[in-house]
């Protein structure tokens, strides 16, 4: 999952978990604050970012084990299946972005704009920590509203290519852009599945606001 599923699987955690309202704002950051900080959870942070930073990684450990995902990754090319994960969680937010309506009553436009103020009312707690790019990631993210523009192929290209530099392998952009393309209408299937399975798991995973207590 990438940020835009992350961030609504966070918004149904908190709709079904027990005193999910009050955890609310922090497992909305914590789906994307997570991405910027690895190792064990601080425990200075407050409690519901904590949560929001653990279900973002037990999301992460469940679509790494799913054989869904697992299948649609071994249909890329085998010189790209070894980034194929990654690839597959931008095409996430694009696959549900294209569908949102049908599993949300609110906008995207609405919903991305409380997912920025979580972030923005929870980064600071992340200052000792946080990686160089996080403060320029969310001022990106909010002034392009990238949450909610996920619909528009240009930030799944644009996306992919962000990892590719990260990693080195800008010589596969054009591979790259083949095999997402080839994705773009067969794999929405797919996400169905897997993302109504990852919401059939959220009550069980109520146990996390444990965890941090």
């Amino acid at each position: 999952m990438n940020f835009l599923a992350h961030c609504a699987l966070a918004q149904d955690a908190s709709d079904c978990w027990e005193d999910g309202d009050a955890l609310r704002s922090g497992l909305l950051a914590g789906a994307i604050l997570a991405d910027f900080g690895k190792g064990p959870v601080a425990s200075h942070l407050p409690l519901e970012l904590q949560t929001g930073i653990r279900l973002h990684r037990r999301i992460d450990a469940f679509t790494n084990q799913h054989d869904l995902i697992r299948n649609t990754c071994a249909s890329f090319p085998p010189g790209l299946r070894r980034y194929a994960p990654i690839f597959l969680d931008i095409l996430g937010d694009y696959y549900l972005s294209q569908t949102w309506d049908d599993y949300y009553a609110e906008t995207r436009p609405q919903f991305s704009q409380r997912c920025y103020d979580a972030c923005t009312a929870y980064a600071h707690h992340l200052e000792k920590t946080k990686a160089p790019q996080l403060h320029t990631f969310l001022q990106y993210m909010r002034s392009s509203d990238l949450l909610a523009n996920y619909h528009k192929w240009e930030h799944v290209e644009r996306g992919l290519h962000s990892v590719l530099r990260r990693l080195g392998q800008t010589s596969l952009f054009d591979a790259v852009n083949i095999a997402a393309d080839a994705q773009r209408d067969s794999g929405e299937h797919a996400f169905r599945l897997y993302f109504s399975d990852i919401r059939d798991q959220l009550p069980a995973w109520a146990t996390l606001t444990a965890a941090v207590q």
